[in-house]
This record gives structure tokens, C-alpha cells and sequence, in this order.
């Protein structure tokens, strides 16, 4: 019996590939694998992907909700898809023209049963971890950046507060119960 192949994902690689993973971009670059427009359906069989990656690419996708459930189509059940994006109160969120979305702590709420709202998808998705971060790149004109790290009580503060967090990390599981 042949072994079961493990394919994973790298969805927006750009020029950051991961190895082990088939590296995807819009784009053909030297590091991309596989050259597809995310707005499209995906060209891998139903239930094929182990794990999904995608770092600063969902807020470019207009079609937001209809990759969601091509990635819920094509990963199998359990599969991880781990995700980062631009919190949605760090000005460069809005900064680049490219950006279609913003993404805050609830964002793939929706993809849960029992939540409001849950019926705009039949894509199902256990959200597993939801955690900000502060991931600024700075130069010296930008100190108040490096400062930031040294907060204390940065939570209580984002309530009040812009551009404390500059992106926000998801890990969902695919739920096909």
C-alpha cells in the first residue's frame, strides 16, 4: 500500500518560501512552485492538504469568502491553516492601497457553528488560537515602534489605543463533521 502524501501549502509565498511546502504566489518568482490567482478556485483535488500558511495575503483577496471555502474543500479533515494578517488598528493595515480587508481577533468567527451570522459559509473552521503581535520593522525614524515592545499592559491598551498590535495570528483546524 502506498503511503498517503502530505502536501502543504504556502499561499502568497512571495519571495519567502517555505521548504516542504508547495510555495504559491500570483506571481512567478524563482522561489514560487506553483503560480495561481488565490480569487480563483484551487487546483488540488477535495481533502488533499495537511496545512495551509498564509502570511499578509487574505488582505488582498477580494473573493474573501470563497477561498475560505476552497480551502475548507481541498484540506482534509483536521488540517491546519495558520494564518497572519494586519490588525486592523495598525495604520499600515490601511496604508497600502492593495489591502480589500481588515482583520480583527473575530474575524473567522463566522466560520464557527452557533456564532451570528455563521450562516454567510457552510466552510467550517475550529478557531484554535487567536493571538496580536507586534512585529514592527524599524529604523530610527520609526523608535516609537521599538519602544512599543516595552509597554506594559499593551491588551488593556489596544481598547483605547491604535498601533500597539501590527498583526494579528490565527490557528484554525478544518471542521468536516
Amino acid at each position: 500500500m502506498m503511503a498517503k502524501k502530505d502536501y502543504r501549502l504556502n499561499l502568497g509565498c512571495g519571495d519567502k518560501p517555505y521548504k516542504g511546502y508547495i510555495n504559491i504566489d500570483k506571481i512567478k518568482l524563482p522561489c514560487v512552485d506553483l503560480v495561481c490567482d488565490l480569487e480563483y478556485p484551487l487546483p488540488f483535488k477535495d481533502n488533499t492538504i495537511s496545512e495551509v500558511r498564509c502570511e499578509h495575503v487574505l488582505e488582498h483577496i477580494k473573493n474573501f469568502m470563497s477561498l475560505m471555502e476552497e480551502l475548507h474543500r481541498v484540506c482534509e479533515p483536521g488540517a491546519n491553516i495558520s494564518i497572519t494578517a494586519p490588525y486592523f488598528r495598525y495604520e499600515g493595515s490601511y496604508r497600502d492601497p492593495t489591502h480589500v480587508r481588515f482583520f480583527t481577533e473575530h474575524s473567522f468567527d463566522y466560520f464557527q457553528d452557533g456564532v451570528r451570522f455563521s450562516f454567510y459559509s457552510p466552510a467550517r473552521f475550529n478557531v484554535r488560537n487567536v493571538f496580536l503581535r507586534n512585529h514592527f520593522i524599524s529604523d530610527v525614524k520609526n523608535v516609537h515602534k521599538k519602544i512599543i515592545k516595552y509597554v506594559p499592559f499593551k491588551k488593556f491598551l489596544n481598547i483605547f489605543f491604535w498601533n500597539i498590535y501590527s498583526e494579528v495570528n490565527y490557528e484554525l483546524e478544518v471542521d468536516k463533521k
